[in-house]
């Protein structure tokens, strides 16, 4: 069960260093114990995963159809063509601009540039 732990924290710290911690879901982390206990397998522990997001999703949509924000706008008529749907923007202001996309384009991808790769 070591090594499945191991491999569980390591998940975790990679979850929480690419800004998604997963560790602060205590149903989620309730399945990874039951799997590092071996209590279930990897893929029980999908199922009841996939099975938990189903649910929460489920009562997402209940709140929002409960919910009177949603029923305080009213539906507006949408043009078809093109030319209606145009609108202004500012111009942008080159000399401030200069450059950004080209050292970003410089840059190695965020993942690429960590010690793991």
């Amino acid at each position: 069960m070591k090594s499945r732990r191991s491999i569980a924290e390591r998940t975790i710290a990679r979850a929480r260093e690419r800004g998604m911690p997963i560790d602060d879901d205590v149903e989620y982390m309730t399945l990874v114990e039951l799997w590092i206990e071996g209590e279930i397998d990897i893929q029980d522990m999908r199922q009841r995963y996939n099975e938990l997001l189903a649910h929460r999703s489920a009562d997402r949509k209940a709140r929002r159809g409960n919910s009177t924000f949603g029923q305080s706008f009213k539906p507006v008529a949408v043009s078809h063509n093109a030319a209606d749907a145009s609108f202004d923007l500012p111009s942008i202001d080159e000399d401030k601009t200069a450059g950004v996309f080209e050292d970003a384009a410089d840059r190695p991808p965020q993942d690429e540039a960590g010690p793991t790769g």
